[in-house]
């Protein structure tokens, strides 16, 4: 399966790739390490997103998030845009603080939910008419290139992302709670994962900093203590097993190492790890 990444569909100084497509039967199964957004300008297809399979046509929108596997089969006359972005990348111009939590329902937590809702969107009527000339606008910029072309691109983003928050208000309202709730499901379950600030925030759409604050607001300890803790309740549970050795105790708890270890069972236990482990357990 092939990965795309930034780099090959995003021209160098730019923060938004845009580019149509048209007369493809098929588009085989693939990945990328960016956000897209398909907008279908013309007949119909199957979109297969991981396992899940949307009929679309003109109008439709579908926003996947990175990492999302997708392919189109059973094309007629298809013709569609696609509009490439890195979050961090265009945070400050198109993803604000106050926008995100509502960017967050058109993914709901894809990744982190498991039931991979890639955010289907129809429009008609005159939002359909006002979404295609933004998209055309986008498409004269990026191939022309005149000066601020960037900018400019930008802003239609911000405008059509804005358009798409508005159609979903109604349908998904922003559940920030539950999403919440969602990351702290998402951080017990997957001690060994990676849940640096950087890799959350970015999965969130969330600023870092911002991420950070509301993280620690709403569960009363920084993201770095809940993912130390949770750690060190996961090596405890494994510890009382018997029969796993240090390393891999380690390693499925999501230490670096074993300094690492050590540190959090002082630093939060005030005890060292042998104190818990079962006598039958190996060393």
């Amino acid at each position: 399966m092939r990965l795309y990444r930034s780099e090959d569909l995003i021209k160098p100084g730019y923060t938004v790739g845009i580019f149509r497509s048209a007369n493809q039967s098929t588009e085989p199964t693939h990945a990328h390490e960016f956000i897209e957004i398909i907008y279908v300008c013309a007949g119909s297809a199957k979109h297969g997103i991981d396992d899940v399979v949307y009929e679309v046509k003109r109008g439709d929108i579908l926003f996947i998030n990175y990492g999302c596997r997708h392919s189109f089969s059973d094309c007629e006359q298809f013709e569609y845009v696609n509009i490439c972005f890195s979050p961090e990348v265009v945070a400050d111009a198109i993803i604000t603080h106050e926008n995100a939590p509502a960017i967050l329902s058109l993914t709901a937590f894809n990744d982190m939910r498991g039931d991979r809702n890639a955010g289907k969107l129809s429009f008609s009527g005159r939002d359909r008419q006002e979404i295609e000339w933004l998209i055309e606008k986008m498409l004269r910029e990026y191939e022309e290139e005149p000066l601020y072309a960037n900018k400019v691109m930008e802003s239609c983003m911000s405008i059509l992302i804005t358009k798409m928050l508005r159609a979903t208000a109604g349908e998904h309202d922003v559940m920030d709670r539950d999403r919440w709730d969602e990351l702290r499901e998402y951080i017990d379950e997957n001690p060994d994962g990676e849940l640096t600030l950087g890799a959350l925030a970015k999965r969130s759409f969330y600023h870092p900093s911002y991420f950070s604050r509301m993280f620690k607001a709403k569960f009363g300890l920084s993201l770095t203590d809940y993912v130390a803790r949770r750690r060190v309740d996961t090596a405890i549970a494994l510890l009382q097993e018997g029969d796993l050795s240090t390393d891999e105790i380690i390693r499925r708890s999501g230490f670096a190492d074993r300094n690492a270890y050590y540190h959090a069972f002082s630093k939060y236990k005030g005890a060292a790890p042998s104190s818990y482990r079962s006598k039958s357990k190996k060393s």
